[in-house]
């Protein structure tokens, strides 16, 4: 079954009962949203060569790392892979909201971020 958001072209829902007003049909994203895991990042260091696993989903016990939940709370999200070339302190991003993942770019500073509610610590 597929879900879709109608669009109505004319606001007045009278309209719609018997006028044949004109719908605009698109599907919703399947891929769920990233839940907020923190409201600041985490600061770890980083091995040369060493494959990282963070995680985009939000829902992991092991944060800023995937954990592997994302298979049952966030089915279409996946973790993202990463490796550094030398040994390094690294800020990575805990609200998920990042637009340089898996590093933190300071979104979490924005009011969206910290006014959201984050999941408490034993729902991780």
């Amino acid at each position: 079954m597929s879900v879709y958001r109608l669009a109505l072209s004319n606001a007045s829902p009278a309209a719609f009962v018997g006028h044949g007003c004109r719908l605009r049909v698109q599907p919703l994203s399947s891929s769920p949203a990233p839940v907020i895991a923190a409201k600041q990042p985490y600061k770890v260091e980083l091995k040369a060569g060493k494959r990282y696993s963070w995680c985009s989903c939000g829902h992991s016990k092991n944060q800023p790392f995937c954990d592997g939940t994302h298979k049952q709370l966030a089915p279409g999200l996946s973790p993202l892979r990463f490796t550094v070339e030398q040994d390094a302190t690294a800020w990575l991003c805990g609200c998920k909201q990042t637009a340089r993942p898996p590093f933190c770019d300071g979104t979490h500073k924005l009011d969206f971020v910290q006014q959201a509610e984050t999941p408490s610590p034993e729902l991780l």
